[in-house]
């Protein structure tokens, strides 16, 4: 188990200091039955003492909990890396670890029915079969989903999830504070009013990259920056043709004084972003007054 958790944790770029503490407890369990053994081929008896049978019941119940813990932390590192896969690999649907994980948890239900067999002394023909039995299918098990997932690149690396998540974080902060400078300008200088206005040109205006800009507008839930645009000047719109004092425009002269430069522009846009044609939208307003 000890192996397994080294190849989860590789493949899942968790680095683990002093592997070697890992196998203190199987190099202390093989020098201690070592000793026994000699012990036990100088003086036969002490096979069947009970010190002896004791010592032997301790080692199966620490082996058990020592097997259950290292699966648990398989289990768990597993976990992080179908977490990691998405920040690595657009297709995650062979890469995932989680075979591994079904294996682990199949390892501890074999372990404790192996241990209370042994604890109950319910240790006959059927339940020494059906752990035989299941301990094949494991490996099979295990054989079949190494070799198939042999070829497959599927390593991530827990720092880089890490440091994107922090520059995510940071970038939100960026992102909260070009969006106030963007909105002031947008509502208070009206900057949607120029039919000319484009992402390179309200960068320099605001004095913030494009890129920036771009990438905070996405933030917002926009698509673009012309859709973003374009939302300002719906609303402009919608507040003009309320107005008494364009009351006698056509939708088109009212759809320039709210920037957009063509009449298929306003069309096209008014309808993506509010669900209803301009001439729709002018009529259930009269029919909202009547």
């Amino acid at each position: 188990m000890v192996l397994v958790f080294f190849y989860a944790t590789e493949t899942a770029g968790i680095e683990i200091k002093n592997k070697y503490r890992y196998y203190i407890p199987a190099i202390l369990e093989f020098f201690v039955f070592s000793i026994l053994l000699i012990k036990v081929i100088g003086s036969p008896d002490l096979a069947f003492s009970m010190e002896y049978i004791l010592f032997l019941y301790f080692d199966l119940f620490s082996s058990t909990v020592f097997i259950i813990y290292m699966c648990v932390r398989t289990i768990l590192v597993i976990k992080d890396h179908n977490k990691f896969l998405p920040f690595f690999y657009t297709d995650i649907k062979y890469k995932s670890l989680v075979w591994l994980a079904v294996f682990c948890m199949a390892f501890i239900v074999y372990h404790l029915i192996a241990f209370g067999a042994v604890i109950t002394s319910f240790e006959g023909e059927y339940i020494r079969f059906v752990l035989d039995g299941l301990a094949l299918l494991l490996l099979y098990y295990l054989t079949i989903g190494s070799l198939t997932q042999i070829n497959i690149v599927n390593i991530t690396s827990e720092s880089e999830v890490k440091l994107s998540k922090r520059k995510q974080e940071e970038n939100k902060g960026v992102y909260k504070r070009v969006s106030k400078v963007i909105e002031r300008c947008m509502v208070d200088e009206k900057a949607f009013l120029d039919q000319d206005m484009t992402l390179k040109t309200f960068a320099k205006r605001v004095g913030v990259s494009s890129r920036i800009i771009s990438k905070t507008i996405n933030e917002m839930e926009y698509k673009n920056f012309n859709m973003y645009l374009n939302h300002y000047r719906v609303e402009e719109f919608k507040t003009l043709i309320g107005s008494e004092k364009y009351q006698k425009y056509s939708n088109t002269a009212l759809a320039k004084e709210a920037g957009f430069n063509s009449r298929a522009s306003f069309y096209k846009n008014f309808k993506d972003i509010a669900g209803i044609s301009p001439s729709d939208y002018f009529e259930s307003l009269n029919s909202d007054v009547v």
